[in-house]
């Protein structure tokens, strides 16, 4: 649904905000352009991601476990002296370069034959991803290069990339099961989310209150919010909330 919505939404804004970047009463007509361009790309991307959707959802089923998995960025140390070098020097500049947590990867494995090859697969967020702490019977649809998992007893989950038969690059891969509270602060949160919508609308506001352009300003922010969630949805990003198991276990809620 937030796929489907801010995808649809994105396309409908595409022609009014052409209109109002072309308007000669706003001066900075050329940042709603810039924007529109990078829009209409996401909304192409995401229809070609789509029909893979389909293209999968169509294919045999077959008979899988599938353990979930947060990705986490590594520690600056582990990564290449190069990494651990800038990791160095963001943290002598205040920049925390602790793991961040960012989304879901499944690592799915046969249960009825097959190679013994384990893929992997990031998913778009459910909230009930948060109760697979341990691994989980299920069936996988692999068509178009990605994979459509059903969860036994859970739901569908849709790919938020194409299926690896490697580990994902450049992240570390903790089994829900070991996942352990981010300190506070460490990844997306409401704060944050927040930041990032201001910094967005910014490069509109200025002009919009100055001239009195509220349509424009009106338009921006629905843009904004709809961008957004595309985003978020096409790299699988975890929204704020609490982390797998993180309630039944006692502690505080963490920001994820």
């Amino acid at each position: 649904m937030v796929v489907i919505g801010s995808v649809v939404a994105l396309a409908a804004l595409i022609a009014p905000g052409y209109l109002l970047g072309t308007d000669p009463r706003f001066a900075h007509g050329e940042v709603i352009l810039v924007a529109l361009a990078s829009g209409a790309l996401l909304v192409l991307s995401w229809l070609v991601r789509l029909m893979q959707w389909w293209g999968a959802a169509r294919a045999p089923a077959r008979r899988v476990m599938v353990t979930a998995h947060l990705a986490q960025s590594p520690q600056p140390g582990s990564a290449g002296r190069v990494t651990a070098a800038a990791g160095a020097v963001s943290a002598a500049g205040g920049i925390d370069t602790s793991p961040k947590g960012y989304a879901v990867w499944l690592t799915v494995s046969g249960r009825d034959g097959g190679d013994g090859r384990v893929l992997h697969q990031r998913v778009v967020w459910e909230p009930w991803l948060r109760e697979l702490t341990r691994p989980r019977q299920a069936t996988v649809r692999h068509g178009s290069g990605v994979s459509v998992v059903d969860v036994v007893g859970y739901g569908r989950l849709w790919p938020a990339s194409f299926t690896l038969r490697r580990r994902p690059y450049g992240v570390r891969l903790i089994p829900f099961r070991k996942a352990r509270r981010l300190p506070k602060g460490n990844s997306l949160s409401y704060g944050r989310l927040a930041y990032l919508f201001l910094l967005f609308v910014l490069p509109c506001l200025p002009g919009a209150v100055t001239q009195g352009m509220w349509a424009l300003l009106g338009w921006w922010v629905a843009y904004v919010v709809a961008s957004m969630a595309a985003v978020g949805a096409w790299f699988g990003i975890i929204p704020p909330g609490v982390l797998p198991g993180a309630a039944r276990r006692g502690r505080a809620p963490a920001t994820s």
